[in-house]
């Protein structure tokens, strides 16, 4: 036991600083969330999503749940705000 502690060097020494600068170089490095982006695609795709969804539901009010599916009725007002929330929720994501 004396021996590991001849071997390591004391703290505050120029050997111990050294030894603990090489140490802390070796260890990965952690990225803070700060240093997070989001992928180029995600913020095109938040806005286009956003837009499909005003534009679906801005259709279905104006060709009474006619259009863009027909048949659906006002089921289209469920995906168009569906689609929009899916935009809205990835808001929360982007950096």
């Amino acid at each position: 036991m004396a021996e590991d502690d001849k071997n390591k060097a004391a703290k505050g020494t120029k050997r111990g600083i050294e030894e603990q600068k090489q140490a802390a170089a070796a260890r990965p490095k952690k990225q803070s969330p700060s240093d997070k982006h989001s992928p180029r695609w995600w913020a095109p795709l938040m806005v286009t999503l956003m837009i499909i969804g005003l534009i679906v539901v801005v259709l279905a009010y104006l060709f009474s749940g006619d259009l863009p599916v027909p048949g659906l009725g006002n089921g289209n007002l469920f995906i168009g705000f569906g689609i929009m929330l899916v935009g809205f929720l990835m808001t929360m994501g982007w950096r």
